[in-house]
């Protein structure tokens, strides 16, 4: 009898399940549980074999982000100090259109493109506005390892967290490079 009334309640469910279109919630689509991301030791994976560590140099990852036509997967990541970054995968080739979007977007928004020391000089870097008495400086990496493009975007003050950059672009690097 309990048998009978299991297998009522599971018919029923799907019923209703259909009737109502039942789909992942919003918010685990956004954390990525339904978008191919799965759980690893210290981190996550992408089926497409992107992996966002839990923490990478002293940032921590807040969040894995879906893809889109010309993003395949990404990680966002944050420190206590206001260093935010974002590192994202690309369909082979994307990459160097990914940076030029960058620029004439920020460049259209009227931001002004800056020519930046260490790191950053081999990014493209805008000033976006201030933080205190601090610039905040957006700056956009490109990288290519094999057939995959990625781009890291960090957001930083200056001249406070300029040291702190070139660290986090060897650590970014190296796990792209490990890949």
């Amino acid at each position: 009898m309990a048998g009978q009334t299991v297998r009522s309640a599971s018919v029923a469910f799907a019923a209703l399940a259909l009737a109502f279109g039942w789909m992942p919630s919003a918010a685990a689509q956004e954390r990525g549980t339904d978008a191919g991301w799965t759980n690893v030791v210290n981190g996550m994976r992408h089926f497409t074999g992107l992996v966002c560590p839990d923490t990478l140099a002293t940032l921590n990852r807040t969040r894995v982000l879906v893809g889109s036509a010309d993003r395949l997967a990404g990680c966002v990541y944050q420190n206590a100090d206001g260093i935010s970054a974002v590192l994202r995968s690309h369909p082979s080739g994307a990459g160097a259109q990914a940076a030029r979007a960058f620029r004439d977007r920020f460049r259209a928004a009227g931001f002004e493109l800056v020519t930046t020391s260490g790191a950053a000089a081999s990014g493209i870097s805008f000033l976006t506005g201030k933080r205190g008495t601090s610039e905040r400086c957006e700056t956009l990496w490109r990288f290519r390892n094999g057939d995959a493009d990625y781009t890291l975007w960090i957001a930083y003050s200056l001249p406070e967290e300029a040291g702190d950059i070139g660290p986090l672009v060897t650590a970014f690097a190296g796990l792209l490079a490990s890949r």
